[in-house]
């Protein structure tokens, strides 16, 4: 049959078939020594009926984009944005500055300041002291015990709210001149 006449997987009646019903004759429905049976009409899955397509697919991401498309939907009328994006298409993913050689040049190695090992050693002693381990003392100050663990190392950067908390859990300065010196329990001076 070739492609005319088909739409959607189904062949579509043709203007010649009009009037005329096909019949698919089974087996069953044969004649037998000379004499003709009347057969029931087919099934509704073999009736060679038009296919409507009720919707149609729209243009995909590259066509939409494509010149042609765009010509296309300003003929029509419709509303077109288009906007130019900077370095499109292209492998530049830093703009190249007149500072670009000085930063070069610069030596100096830029990093947080991290906590002594001074200081960790004291939150251990002061720990093991009272007799609490690391996730106790974290469950104390409700942190996580990784944060007890990397003030303990050094590798932590210093936060005056954890210190602070920690230096009240264990009674020892963690701050200041005085490192690992108990802390006076007295009133505050305001």
């Amino acid at each position: 049959m070739g492609r005319q006449g088909r739409v959607g997987g189904r062949r579509r009646k043709r203007p010649s078939d009009e009037g005329t019903s096909r019949r698919r004759v089974s087996s069953s429905c044969r004649g037998t020594a000379g004499r003709t049976r009347t057969c029931p009409p087919a099934m509704a899955e073999s009736d060679w009926d038009t296919v409507t397509v009720l919707r149609k697919k729209g243009p995909t991401a590259a066509q939409a984009k494509s010149k042609q498309a765009i010509l296309a939907a300003q003929r029509r009328g419709e509303d077109v944005e288009t906007s130019k994006k900077w370095a499109a298409g292209q492998n530049k993913q830093h703009s190249i500055t007149k500072n670009t050689a000085k930063l070069d040049r610069e030596t100096e190695e830029l990093h947080h300041d991290r906590v002594t090992l001074e200081v960790g050693k004291v939150i251990q002693q002061g720990r093991q002291s009272k007799g609490l381990t690391q996730k106790d003392l974290a469950t104390k100050i409700n942190e996580k015990p990784q944060v007890i663990a990397d003030y303990e190392s050094g590798r932590a950067i210093p936060n005056n709210q954890v210190l602070g908390k920690i230096e009240r859990a264990i009674g020892l300065k963690l701050r200041g001149k005085d490192i690992g010196k108990p802390i006076e329990k007295g009133p505050r001076a305001k």
